[in-house]
């Protein structure tokens, strides 16, 4: 990832289980390309739509969105 990159910073509460495992708690640790072999879910609708009613993806449930939550510090 080049250093003018935007860094993807998904909602706490995106998940999913790739070839990799599953998703780690610190959103720093995501796979790059992660999202290319991912089914993904939202643990506040245990669903693949959020609360929102909008798909759950690594795309999507990012800064902007209603029910985004902000990783913890």
């Amino acid at each position: 990832m080049s250093e003018t990159a935007t860094k993807i910073i998904p909602c706490q509460c995106l998940r999913t289980k790739n070839p990799y495992g599953t998703t780690p708690a610190s959103y720093e640790d995501w796979h790059p390309t992660m999202h290319t072999t991912s089914t993904y879910w939202c643990i506040n609708t245990m669903s693949f739509a959020g609360p929102d009613d909008h798909f759950a993806h690594l795309s999507r449930c990012v800064q902007g969105r209603a029910c985004y939550q902000a990783p913890e510090e």
